[in-house]
């Protein structure tokens, strides 16, 4: 209800649609049955942008279940500190790109690695799965369309003031299908209309496949993030996520007041940087052990948190389990303390990238990347995950935060297994600080730490 709540009190009523469109299906055939496919597109509405009603009830279709969101949370903790400790210097990870690339991915899976991938995510039953994941999807595609009709009727340009980006959340999802591997039609299907994917049938062993992903990649993100890609020649599949994300702050800064001054790295030494300066009369937060925890407002609902450790103690220490990390930057159970909050933000602009599959299997994330790898859901063929990369870039000035990432998953052949082997079980500020981006339903966007701005 957060989402319907923030959008009605604000008047942005998104101009959205109900269910999906059909988008072409099959456009081109391939070798081995491999087809491309065109991505669904959630519909596009005409409601009138003060039609309160038509809007609460579209947001309300659409609003995530409290598992779902419960299941992401527990998840962007949970590899947050993970990926995170193990990062040197400024990092960033996207909780919610990593998300989408396993989900799509566990909705090929079966037995075993279902079970596996499904447990890893918070989650019971994949259709369930790839319902939530379209919920979110159209989530922010609706306040998208929301922001679009409210600015039509207002003759505003949505941009931030002072500043010359829209305020969004974009979610991207691609299939890249081997002409040598046959996929399962119905697969394709769910990946159009659920996680809107398009799929394109290529040839992994030709440079221009790379080229042609890197530049879908630099499309879905505003061109922020534009990696030079080389698949693997024993690539059959690959899934790739992206997120965009911008937010103007809701009381930007004044840059008549962002000064040079000194920011302490860990290792002691005193680095010149720019501050951004701002006293918030009305401002909310705590004072945790050992840290005080706040956060900036943006203007498409969303919230940046900052947890500043006290002098003598390192922002690590609050990555050392997902329950320091949760507990940080999280809500106080007895609420927020309300009162005068002064800013000084030191500008900061860093890219991350990560690989992340040594990670994910020494936290139990296993089966999907062995040879027992179980994905009849996607294709006949046998295959496994032979690799999870990411990539994020972030950066806050006066007027707003910029986000992007994106997350790849290959996949490649599996072993061809003896029908009949048995399924078997293995039993095994002015210092560094933490920051991360949520969203009104409390989806972890963005979470990072900042060790040298």
């Amino acid at each position: 209800m957060k989402r319907i709540t923030a959008a009605i009190t604000a008047a942005a009523m998104l101009a959205a649609g109900v269910g999906l469109c059909a988008n072409g299906g099959q456009t081109s055939g391939g070798q081995a049955g491999s087809v491309s496919m065109e991505a669904g597109k959630p519909q596009e509405v005409s409601y009138a942008y003060n039609d309160y009603e038509q809007w609460a009830k579209l947001l309300e279709e659409n609003q995530i279940s409290e598992e779902f969101a419960a299941g992401m949370e527990a998840f962007s903790f949970k590899t947050g500190s993970q990926i995170l400790l193990g990062e040197g210097g400024n990092a960033a990870y996207s909780p919610l790109s990593l998300y989408y690339a396993i989900a799509l991915a566990g909705c090929g899976a079966e037995g075993q690695t279902e079970k596996e991938v499904l447990a890893f995510l918070g989650m019971e039953d994949k259709k369930e799965l790839a319902l939530q994941c379209q919920k979110l999807y159209q989530g922010y595609y609706y306040q998208q369309q929301m922001d679009d009709a409210r600015n039509k009727q207002w003759g505003e340009d949505s941009l931030a003031v002072g500043g010359t980006k829209e305020d969004k959340i974009r979610i991207g999802n691609s299939l890249w299908i081997s002409d040598e591997l046959s996929v399962n039609r119905e697969y394709q299907t769910l990946a159009a209309q659920q996680f809107f994917a398009p799929t394109y049938v290529v040839d992994f062993h030709q440079e221009e496949t790379g080229k042609k992903m890197g530049e879908w990649i630099s499309r879905q993100t505003e061109g922020v993030l534009s990696p030079q890609l080389s698949p693997g020649k024993e690539t059959l599949a690959t899934i790739i996520n992206t997120l965009y994300f911008y937010g103007s702050w809701s009381d930007a800064f004044s840059e008549s007041l962002t000064k040079e001054d000194e920011f302490t790295g860990e290792d002691g030494v005193k680095r010149k940087c720019l501050f951004m300066n701002q006293t918030d009369r009305q401002g909310s937060f705590m004072k945790g052990d050992g840290y005080t925890t706040s956060f900036l407002s943006t203007n498409n609902g969303c919230r940046m948190f900052f947890l500043l450790p006290d002098k003598g103690r390192n922002a690590a220490e609050f990555l050392a389990s997902p329950e320091l990390l949760e507990k940080g930057l999280t809500e106080p159970e007895g609420g927020w303390t309300f009162g005068e909050v002064y800013w000084k933000v030191p500008q900061f602009d860093f890219g991350t990238d990560m690989s992340l599959a040594d990670t994910l299997k020494a936290m139990g994330l296993e089966r999907m990347f062995g040879p027992e790898g179980e994905f009849g859901g996607i294709s006949s063929q046998p295959l496994k995950i032979t690799n999870v990369i990411q990539q994020t870039h972030i950066g806050i000035d006066e007027n707003g935060v910029e986000g992007a990432a994106y997350t790849k998953l290959d996949v490649a052949l599996g072993a061809l297994l003896d029908e009949e082997e048995k399924p078997y079980a293995e039993m095994i500020l002015d210092r560094p600080f933490l920051f991360g981006i949520q969203d009104l339903d409390g989806v972890w966007l963005f979470l990072g730490i900042c060790r040298n701005p």
